[in-house]
Order: C-alpha cells, then structure tokens, then sequence
C-alpha cells in the first residue's frame, strides 16, 4: 500500500508577499514542510516565473494546493494556466488564516478540491470589520 503524501502548498504572488506570510505562519506554528512560494517582481519575465513554478510542480504530489494573491492578476492566470497540466487545486486571496488552515487540514490527510474549498471557507470567515464587532460586544 503507498502511503499518503500530504499535498504540498504552492504560494504566488506579487512581489514577496508569499515569503512574507510564510514567515509570520512559521511564527505561529515553527517550521513549514513542502511549502514553496514563488514572488512575481518587476522586470521578471512570465517566462522565468512559470519555469520555476514548473520545477516543483514536476516533483510535487497530486491535489497540491496553489494559493494565489489575487484573483485575476499574473500568479493567478499563471496558476489556472499551470492546472491544464498539473493536478492542482487554486484559491485566491491568501491570508493568514488560510495559510495556517491548509497546513493543518492536510496533515490530517485533506486534500484536493475538499482542501481548497475548506480553506477558502476560512478565508472568507477571517475576514471581518472588527471595530463595530468589538463595540458592539463592550
């Protein structure tokens, strides 16, 4: 029986963003395993920046989850791009909460189009406007 290869986190984004989140998750919660952030920078060319994704994407696991910054924007079309050849699962919006989520959804064995719906769920939930939540609860 082959055992199971939790999916691995792909992170695309403007600038260093991804690299960024990444290190304020590992805050939280230590070390990331099979988490690979890509930052699109200017004067990169598309190019450069798919080949690389590429290069992991070749080794990665099947139902590997792509987090994207913007819906719409470069990572992302580069992502629904990738998914033509890939067995991979893209949510936009990156946060926090949804880095921290996908980490442990999958350690416990979540993946696929279950994982991405999940995380994007958290996502959503995340974001609030606290001031009028908090005032209202004093």
């Amino acid at each position: 029986m082959k055992e199971h290869t939790s999916p691995w986190i792909i992170i695309l984004t403007h600038g260093d963003a991804g690299k960024e989140l990444v290190k304020s998750a590992e805050m939280i919660l230590g070390k990331l395993k099979n988490v690979y952030t890509f930052s699109l920078l200017p004067n990169m060319s598309l190019n450069d920046f798919t080949n690389d994704i590429k290069n992991v994407l070749e080794k990665a696991p099947k139902d590997t989850l792509v987090f994207v910054d913007l819906f719409g924007g470069t990572p992302s079309n580069v992502a629904i791009a990738l998914s033509r050849d890939y067995d991979i699962s893209i949510v936009s919006g990156l946060n926090i909460a949804m880095l921290i989520e996908a980490d442990s959804l999958r350690e416990n064995g979540v993946c696929g189009k279950e994982l991405a719906v999940a995380v994007a769920n958290v996502g959503k939930e995340a974001c609030k406007e606290i001031t009028t939540l908090f005032k209202n609860h004093a």
